[in-house]
This record gives structure tokens, sequence and C-alpha cells, in this order.
């Protein structure tokens, strides 16, 4: 598999001599302390690209560009003092590395396009393939004051990763019912190379890599899932300060490979939960989120046993069986069943004629009272099935319990015969 390494770009920006024709300094750089020539009022800038090694420390946070995939770089004059340009060519794309471009290991130099004194705002690009093709790697948009008759030193400008895809992975599948540590997503974005990004994200729609102020305000990624229920999955924003912003308790924004998410639960038994990472121009890509169910589980035994008088019609009877199911029942999920309540195939009465259903609520809400009503004429004894059901749909989940409900009848006679003295 191909590295893809995390790299720090800085493009420090000074005046040369030359106009618009004139050829990019060796790739040590400018002179520092040579003064821009103007020809018809026009300077050329020159962009000095420069990668440390692998590993290597800016002190600050990192940067971003695909070194090994970055074939071209397009740097464009979009204004001068608050007004869009008016030179004849503003951009000027430079193919480097592989084998029809300047090398860029550690560094090279590479000219803009002429541009005249002022406040000059400069988007630079790096691509995929020569001569601007391909896909766009990373992207920054800046201004920078240009002094006649001065180096200019010190200028300098920051990429943004442009997000094409993501990776996600770290979703965990916790016991319904339990309430767990946060588990910590790992998302990563990916430039249209695949290499994932460093440093803040990008992307190449307008305005979402521009740096005003020293801010880096590139286009950041949202992390959401689909929760409706506080105490199923939702997220957590985390990362260093000020780390990633907590828009919701189902939606989290990424500024940069340095800020968190994690998936806080809170025990509830649930269906599939899409997490779905996204970000202007690229490709979403999902997670599934579901804790692992747990059975349903008769309190004792599994038969609740009717019994009337069949003569009188009795005074009815009743029994009761408690369902619970870890994350479904109880005081904190309070969650309802659903049942169904049909004969046995050897019982032909219909079950709503031997008997009335109520579920219990709350607390109580795993509690089924079956109960006999008073009938002048009972029904014929037998028994029907009574099918609790949670309606939760994950693979090898046991959805259903069953009791049998037993219908007895009973009638007493008695006889007597006379004595002859």
């Amino acid at each position: 598999m191909r590295k893809i390494a995390s790299l720090v770009v800085l493009f420090a920006l000074v005046g040369c001599s030359g106009g618009g024709n004139s050829q990019p300094a060796p790739p040590t750089g400018p002179d520092p302390t040579a003064a821009p020539v103007l020809q018809s009022g026009l300077v050329t800038p020159t962009f000095t690209l420069v990668i440390p090694a692998p590993g290597s420390s800016t002190g600050r946070s990192p940067q971003y560009i695909n070194g090994a995939a970055t074939l071209s770089v397009s740097i464009t004059l979009v204004s001068n003092n608050g007004t869009p340009t008016t030179v004849t060519n503003p951009t000027v794309t430079t193919n480097v590395n592989g084998t029809s471009g300047t090398p860029c290991n550690p560094s090279c130099t590479i000219s803009g396009p002429p541009s005249p004194p002022g406040t000059d705002r400069y988007s630079v690009t790096t691509f995929s393939a020569i001569g601007g093709g391909g896909n766009v790697l990373s992207t920054a948009t800046k201004d920078f004051t240009i002094v006649a008759g001065s180096a200019n030193p010190g200028l300098t400008i920051t990429l943004f990763g442009v997000v094409k895809t993501f990776s996600i992975s770290g979703v965990t599948a916790p016991n319904a019912g339990s309430t767990p540590a946060d588990a910590t997503l790992t998302v990563n974005a990916l430039d249209a190379a695949g290499g994932t990004i460093t440093g803040t994200y990008g992307d190449n729609s307008t305005g979402a890599g521009y740096i005003g102020n020293l801010a880096l305000n590139g286009t950041p990624v949202t992390v959401t899932i689909n929760e409706t229920n506080a105490l199923g999955a939702t997220l957590v924003a985390g990362g260093s300060t000020p780390g990633a912003t907590q828009n919701s308790t189902t939606s989290v924004t990424l500024h940069n490979n340095t800020d968190t998410v994690k998936v806080h639960y809170a025990g509830l038994a649930e269906n599939v939960k899409t997490i779905t990472v996204s970000a202007t121009g690229a490709t979403n890509n999902t997670a599934n989120f579901q804790p692992t169910l747990q059975p349903i589980t008769p309190s004792s035994g599994t038969e609740i046993d009717l019994f009337v008088d069949s003569t009188t019609g009795g005074t009815g009877s009743s029994g009761s069986q408690t369902f619970t199911e870890a994350g479904f029942t109880g005081a904190t999920y309070a969650q309802s069943f659903t049942f169904t309540f049909t004969m046995t195939a050897t019982f032909t009465t219909p079950c709503n004629q031997i008997a009335t259903i109520s579920q219990g609520t709350g607390a109580n809400v795993g509690v089924f009272t079956v109960t006999a009503p008073i009938k002048t004429t009972p029904p014929a004894a037998g028994s029907c099935d009574l099918v609790i059901n949670d309606n939760l749909t994950q693979g090898g989940h046991t959805q259903t319990a069953k009791t049998v409900v037993t219908y007895t009848t009973s009638s007493l006679s008695a006889s007597g015969k006379g004595h002859h003295r």
C-alpha cells in the first residue's frame, strides 16, 4: 500500500524581477534581501513550497499537502486592493514532482502571476495531475500586502486538505441495558488521492479556503447519528482547545484532524442507527450502530391457568406474567411490547371469549394481566398462546416470548338414595 505522508506546506512569497515572463528561482529560494523590480507596474511573486521530512515538527498545528500525489500547483491573483484583478494572465500553473515537473523534495520555488503592489489576494491550489488537471488535493486563499521596493519577507500561506471521502471505524456494539464508557470514533478525512488529511479541513468551493486575520476557516466535517431517543446512542464532541463543535446531541462538527467525536450509549434496546460523516463536495460515508439485544425473559414459568365453574359461570379468575428485556422494560426504558393472543391447534373457541389481557405502564410495562370474565355460559375449556414481541430486528435476536393460557371449566353434582326401614 502506498504510504501518504502527513506534511507541512509553507508558501513564502517575495517579489522577483522579470515581470510575467520571469523564470522560477532555483529550488533553494530567492535572495530574501533582494527588492522587487517593477515592470509596467507589476511584480512577479515567487512562492517557495517547503516539504519538511516526515516526522518533523513546526510547533504549530499540522498543515497539509499530499506530497506523493501533488503533480501541479496553480496560483491565481484574485484581486488587488479589493477589486477583481484585470491582469491579462491571472493564473500560473506549474508542474511539480513526477517526471515532468520541478522536483519539490524537500522544496521548490515557483512563480505566481505578475501582480500590482498593494493588497493582493492569491488562491493557491494543488492538483493530482499535471497542468492543473485531475483532482484538487489542497487549497487556500489569502490576502498579502505587497510593498513596492521591499523584499516582503515572512509571508506564508497554509493549505487546507480538500476533503473528498472518509473512513470511519471504532463503532462498538455494547450490550443493551448497559452503560459503557464512551467509545471514540476514528474518523479520517481523505483527499481525492486517498491521503489522510492533517490540519484544518477545506474544500474547493467559493471562499471555503479563505484565511482571514490569521484564522483558519476551512470547510468542516460533520458527524451525525439518526437517534431520536436520549437513552440510545448520542454523540459527544472532543479534542484539544477549542476542539470539535457540539451542534446537538446527534451532531458534531470536526474542524481538523485533532478534533474527536465519541459515541455515548445510555442502554436503550433499539434497532440499528446510522452514523454519517459528510462535508461540502465530499462523498458521505456511514457506519451502523446497534447494541447487542438481550432475550425477552418471563419472570416465572410459561403458563397462566384460568378456572371458572361451567354451571354458574363462577366469578371468573385472573393471572399475570411479567416479561423483562434489558434496555427495553423497567422504569428507565419503559418501552411497550406488542402481543398476540391466538388459539392453539386443538382449541376452537376465540381467545377473546375466554380472557381479556391488559399491559402495564411505566415501570410495570412488562406486566401482562390475563382475566377470565364472568360469563353466564362459559366457553369450552382449552388454551391460547400469548406471544410477546419487542419488534426489534437484529440478526440472531429472539424477538418473541410465549406463555400458554389455559382455560379450565368444572361442574359439581351430587345425588342421594333413600333408606327403608
